[in-house]
């Protein structure tokens, strides 16, 4: 794709799928959030797959030094999810993660991709820094990621705690004009999000209420990062007694957090926003283009997190959109 003095931006192949295990290692010792990744078998066949679009910075002698991965969702669509930004603890500060992140956009564009959802964490600046330049910070999960893991080499505050992620829009691409039905309580907020992503939407506000009896949920547990998923493919008079049953189901298997996304093009997505929050849900970000269309996350944590430890924010966008969620969960 590229290439840097000595480090060459390339494709990672599935045969060399034990070089991407190595490097998680170093950076992140055994705690990495996807335990999977220690397996060079399961690695491999994410790769060969092409589920995941690994993009790598090889040194001239063939060693992995840096990467960030490209992830396709289950459902398609036109965006994906980037992360696994990674630099060898010996090779940080010559620049290579923006040498990867510009092999990333090139690949999201050969995939057709308009844009893709990063997540950088807020416990350290160095992967708020790529991509800040062009990319719109649209939220903020709370407590997403558990205490456990370890940046290796890496300063941190309140090492133990856990960690949240930033919700960031990196665009690629023009997106297609869309409608959506925002909720007054977040009308201002998403339309600047909006504006500043250069995204053509025409904005409803809507009070109506769901028509459906029932609301059809798809649902997973994640037990390493201990938060419940919802997506929300139907809203029905039901959802937040559903959404709170699956909440409460997930805390007697240790869930701490839970995350639920409303698809925007809904006209009673926003009174099913207000439904949640009576439940304890608060705003955790817009998500453009993210399963048919735009969806707004809500988000949930446990009286027992503690979501008060300090973050490492870059620039006054990341800090803006703190704010703004941490009002909201006032």
């Amino acid at each position: 794709m590229s290439a840097g003095e000595d480090i060459a931006v390339r494709l990672v192949a599935p045969e060399e799928a034990s070089h991407l295990v190595g490097l998680i290692q170093r950076c992140y010792g055994e705690t990495y959030i996807d335990p999977s990744f220690n397996s060079e078998a399961a690695v491999g066949e994410l790769l060969r797959s092409g589920r995941l679009h690994s993009i790598g910075a090889f040194t001239e002698p063939g060693e992995l030094v840096g990467h960030m991965g490209i992830t396709l969702r289950p459902h398609g669509g036109n965006t994906a999810d980037a992360g696994m930004t990674l630099v060898d603890p010996a090779f940080r500060g010559r620049g290579i993660a923006r040498l990867v992140a510009v092999g990333l956009a090139q690949q999201a564009m050969a995939l057709g991709m308009v844009g893709v959802h990063d997540y950088p964490v807020t416990v350290h600046a160095a992967t708020q820094r790529i991509g800040a330049d062009f990319g719109v910070d649209t939220g903020l999960m709370l407590a997403n990621l558990p205490g456990d893991v370890v940046f290796q080499e890496m300063e941190t505050p309140s090492p133990g705690a856990r960690t949240s992620s930033l919700i960031r829009w990196l665009p690629f691409g023009l997106a297609p004009e869309r409608t959506v039905c925002l909720p007054k309580r977040y009308r201002a907020q998403i339309e600047a999000l909006y504006a500043d992503a250069l995204l053509s939407r025409s904005v409803v506000e809507s009070d109506e209420r769901p028509t459906q009896r029932e609301s059809k949920l798809e649902r997973a547990y994640d037990e390493r990062r201990q938060t419940l998923r919802v997506a929300v493919t139907r809203i029905g008079r039901d959802l937040a007694d559903k959404v709170g049953a699956e909440t409460r189901d997930a805390v007697t298997h240790g869930g701490l957090v839970a995350h639920v996304d409303l698809p925007l093009a809904d006209s009673a997505t926003p009174a099913a926003i207000e439904a949640l929050r009576a439940h304890g849900f608060f705003f955790a970000g817009l998500l453009p283009e993210y399963r048919d269309g735009d969806v707004l996350r809500m988000q949930w944590l446990a009286d027992s997190v503690d979501d008060t430890v300090a973050s490492i924010l870059s620039t006054d966008s990341t800090r803006a959109i703190e704010a703004f969620v941490l009002r909201d969960r006032t």
